[in-house]
Formats: C-alpha cells, sequence, structure tokens
C-alpha cells in the first residue's frame, strides 16, 4: 500500500506540474505583445481597406468604450455618411508600423494613407482590453462632429466635371 501512495502522490504531482506549466504557457500566448498588436492593426487595415461595405466588421475593432458610447447600428448610419463626403477619397490605409507604451497595454498604429495628397499619415490608438487589441478610431463619430464637414460642401458635379445635365437644359429652354 505504501507503494501505491507513493504513485499516486507521483502522479497528482506530475499532473500539478503540467497544468502549472499549461496556464503559464497560455497566460504568456494570451498576454499583449508587439507582434499580437502587429497583426490586430493589419487586420484592421484589412477591414478599413476591403470591408468597407461591412461597417459592422469595422465597429468590432473600436474600443469598449466606444462601444458602450455607441451602437452597431449607429456606427454604422455614421460610417456611411462619414465616408459619403464629396472631397473623401476612400479612406485606403496600409501598415506601417506600430508603437507600444511603456506598459505594453496600449500604443499607436501607423499607416500610410491613399490619398490626393502624399505623404499622408493615419494614425489609431491600440488598446489591449478583454484578451484584445481595440482600436481608437471615428472618436468624432461619438459627438457627431464630423457632420460638420457637411455644413459647408461647396462640391457640385457640374463644376467638377464640366458637364450638363438635361434638367439644366429644361430650365434653360424654359420648358420646365
Amino acid at each position: 500500500m505504501k507503494k501505491t501512495v507513493k504513485i499516486i502522490i507521483a502522479v497528482v504531482i506530475v499532473i500539478i506540474a503540467g497544468l502549472t506549466v499549461f496556464v503559464s504557457f497560455r497566460r504568456a500566448a494570451a498576454a499583449p505583445s508587439e507582434a499580437s498588436a502587429e497583426k490586430a492593426a493589419k487586420d484592421y487595415a484589412e477591414a478599413i481597406d476591403y470591408q468597407y461595405k461591412d461597417p459592422a466588421v469595422i465597429y468590432e475593432f473600436m474600443t469598449d468604450d466606444f462601444r458602450k458610447s455607441m451602437d452597431k447600428s449607429a456606427f454604422i448610419q455614421a460610417f456611411k455618411k462619414e465616408r459619403s463626403y464629396p472631397y473623401l477619397t476612400p479612406l485606403f490605409i496600409n501598415y506601417d508600423r506600430v508603437e507600444l507604451n511603456e506598459d505594453g497595454k496600449s500604443g499607436t498604429a501607423y499607416y500610410s494613407q491613399a490619398a490626393r495628397l502624399p505623404g499622408m499619415v493615419y494614425e489609431v490608438g491600440m488598446v489591449y482590453e478583454d484578451s484584445n487589441w481595440h482600436i481608437q478610431d471615428f472618436d468624432d463619430f461619438l459627438d457627431g462632429s464630423y457632420l460638420d464637414k457637411f455644413d459647408t460642401v461647396t462640391y457640385d458635379l457640374k463644376s467638377y466635371f464640366d458637364t450638363e445635365y438635361p434638367e439644366d437644359e429644361e430650365r434653360e429652354s424654359g420648358t420646365e
């Protein structure tokens, strides 16, 4: 019986040691890292560049605070409205780098932005929360300030393309 007890104790010790090692590796894998931040930043660029027609995908990258302040349907409406602004080149970003703060749980992702002006940089904050990296972007949606730019739109397709529209000809000929 003594031999059986010793074997059981040895087996229990091996199991506890194995579980301890497993849990340690699992925590290390789930911890924030520059590699995981880089992957999240690249995934965000992919969503912005190629999934812009489905803003719900982009919404999932937003921080918890953002999602508490704005629900998904409001974000989708704001995103579609904001992207309709006539001066905008479609938002297309190319991952450049991630710089993490000293705490390792926040930082900034840098992208080059495809734009009318070369050299434009697009920066977004990153925060590690709920075992994932989340993006701090579109804050102007929360307070509605993005709508201010629509008040001063002077853009007119007629002048930009120098085209004539049938309704213009009707007005000029007096057939309206």
